[in-house]
């Protein structure tokens, strides 16, 4: 059973503008907490506390926020990017600190999904599953085609309209990261579609709370939206019943 998951949280936020010009994006305030608290708290209701955060872009200033986790219930590890490797470099260079299956999140998006279900999409031959989600409109983030409960194909971001779209979760086996190359890469451009063409992704649909803070209008939207629903969400389902 998973218990671990990887947050990747080295990007620059550019798309943020003053906002991350000293501040990284997972520590931007949202309702008087940063971000990335939002997204710990959410694997603690279903027990995972074992947490690698792949940082990068003002590494330091994450350290000294969140420490080793104990704060927040979690046991934190740190992987810092001398230089910037894109999501897949990031999590290959934590490949010595992750078990042989574990959860991927995106550090600037929150989506509300039962992670122990999105494991069993894990299988001998499926290396990689993803949380997906409908959405009224694809343009922005691109689209994904699933058949039987395999990703067929991405359609790059374009048409508007409705749609399913990768959630930024995922859960991988540690076989996953040989079809990432080596030094700079992107596990969307990168990894996922030669698990597609080998017929080894995954995708579970998930109507769950979903936003990202990747604009100035979404990050403007989570300050309200993301504290209403934490208050909301009354069932804790913490596996050590604490």
């Amino acid at each position: 059973m998973i218990d671990q998951a990887i947050i990747l949280a080295g990007g620059l936020g550019t798309r943020l503008g003053e906002l991350t010009r000293r501040t990284p994006k997972p520590l931007l305030d949202v309702s008087g907490q940063p971000f990335l608290e939002y997204v710990f708290w959410n694997l603690r209701r279903y027990g995972i506390r074992r947490v690698v955060l792949s940082v990068g872009y003002l590494a330091e200033k994450i350290q000294v926020v969140f420490d080793d986790g104990s704060r927040l219930g979690i046991d934190l590890t740190y992987v810092v990017e001398d230089e910037p490797l894109g999501t897949g470099g990031g999590l290959k260079l934590a490949a010595n600190l992750l078990d042989d299956e574990f959860l991927v999140l995106n550090g600037d998006t929150f989506f509300d999904v039962n992670y122990l279900d999105l494991a069993l999409g894990l299988s001998s031959e499926n290396f990689a599953a993803m949380a997906l989600r409908k959405v009224d409109d694809v343009s922005r983030y691109g689209h994904v085609r699933l058949e039987g409960g395999q990703v067929q194909s991405f359609c790059e971001k374009s048409a508007a309209g409705p749609g399913v779209i990768s959630g930024g979760v995922y859960a991988l086996r540690k076989e996953a990261l040989d079809f990432l190359p080596e030094g700079c890469s992107s596990i969307e451009q990168d990894m996922f579609p030669r698990l597609v063409e080998s017929g080894r992704l995954g995708g579970r649909i998930y109507s769950g709370f979903f936003l990202d803070i990747g604009l100035p209008e979404t990050y403007k939207a989570a300050q309200t939206r993301l504290p209403k629903w934490q208050k909301r969400s009354a069932v804790f389902l913490d596996r050590d019943d604490c």
